[in-house]
């Protein structure tokens, strides 16, 4: 018997454990909590014994949580850390993602399973393999830029069960997404031996707009080739995002577009100061990430990146300038506005406020950007 010493835990251990070990307790809408494994149970031979480690079995972990600490029910505790911001240098993880899918066999049948699962799918940034017709470069602070005249593809896998809502005519294809590198290299044959594998991090937001945006895919596949796959087709996505929860963070606020976007409009007699964004490693970051949005979009026609100041209340903002083609629907064009809001703010920690401009529509953003083409034009078809 563990000696009840701490806060006992029970559940079904995929991967493996020691005594000792740092770990997170992961739920929904809740700050990690980070604490240490002070004793493991574990099943050896049908019978309960304690161990110094464990692997791929059923455990009681003894956590050193604090006594006002209260876990419920599917919480995840896993020994590698979640990543509150993405860094474009750290490769991606999406622990509790990555955990809870191993439960769809035990607890498909539970809604309240499903709410988990929905929480941590919304809260995703995942990693997906792409396929380019030339390398991209490495800049100055180690970020991987993708050339302006690069063409990308994603791939595409046959579902092997038949999703609600695909068309019967059609094949259930599904886009392959992977909550870390562990799980993508589980692709045997994706490339031949030596040849890199370009990826790209997609958040759940931009999946779904991507998706909506076409009929070429009937849902998404999250770690297709681990153990326990997860096939979600979109009437499932549909029913993620249409739940309150997910509406209240990420769907439309009053005053704004969508999400935490905004359209720029200068009011009449409002000074504003309008600049080249420093150069820092967060910048660079956010550049490259218009940049692989503007390559994966056919309809966007060029991509400019300023800095705002307001002259009055010094407020300093990002303004993104979109150019679409003429007579693109302005539904269409507030999606792409939130699909890029959603890529941009794990980047954005010094100035996290970003704001849009139309190409077109204020004169005198147009007359800076023609200017300093070179430093604000990001992308252009």
């Amino acid at each position: 018997m563990l000696d009840g010493n701490g806060s006992i835990i029970t559940g079904q251990l995929s991967g493996k454990i020691v005594k000792g070990d740092k770990v997170y307790v992961c739920m929904p809408a809740t700050k990690p909590i980070e604490c240490e494994v002070q004793a493991v149970e574990a099943q050896v031979d049908g019978r309960g014994a304690i161990v110094d480690e464990a692997e791929d079995t059923k455990v009681s972990l003894q956590l050193s949580l604090p006594d006002d600490a209260q876990v419920k029910k599917y919480a995840v505790v896993t020994n590698i850390q979640p990543q509150d911001k993405i860094d474009p240098r750290v490769s991606i993880e999406n622990p509790a993602l990555a955990g809870i899918i191993y439960g769809l066999t035990s607890y498909a049948q539970d809604n309240a399973f499903h709410g988990t699962v929905a929480y941590w799918a919304s809260h995703a940034h995942f990693l997906t393999p792409i396929k380019m017709d030339q390398e991209p470069e490495v800049n100055e602070q180690g970020v991987t830029v993708i050339k302006k005249d690069t063409k990308i593809g994603f791939y595409m896998l046959k579902s092997t069960i038949k999703l609600a809502g695909a068309p019967e005519d059609q094949d259930n294809m599904v886009l392959p997404l992977f909550t870390d590198w562990d799980a993508l290299r589980k692709w045997e044959g994706l490339a031949k031996e030596g040849q890199k594998i370009h990826t790209q991090i997609l958040s759940f937001q931009d999946v779904y707009a991507m998706l909506k945006r076409g009929n070429a895919y009937a849902g998404i596949a999250i770690n297709p080739f681990n153990k326990v796959p997860c096939t979600l087709p979109i009437p499932y996505l549909d029913t993620i995002t249409g739940t309150p929860g997910y509406q209240a963070e990420f769907g439309p606020k009053d005053g704004q577009a969508q999400g935490n976007v905004q359209e720029q409009k200068i009011p009449a007699g409002q000074k504003i100061l309008l600049g080249v964004p420093k150069e820092s490693e967060e910048n660079a970051a956010i550049r490259g990430k218009l940049v692989e949005y503007g390559q994966s979009h056919d309809e966007i026609k060029s991509i400019s990146f300023l800095t705002k100041v307001e002259e009055e209340s010094k407020m300093v903002r990002h303004l993104v300038v979109l150019e679409f083609p003429e007579g693109y629907s302005k539904e269409d064009m507030k999606n792409h506005m939130e699909a890029i809001y959603q890529e941009l703010r794990p980047l954005a920690h010094e100035i996290q406020a970003i704001e849009y401009a139309l190409k077109g529509a204020i004169p005198a953003v147009d007359n800076v950007v023609s200017q300093h083409a070179d430093k604000m034009l990001v992308y252009t078809a």
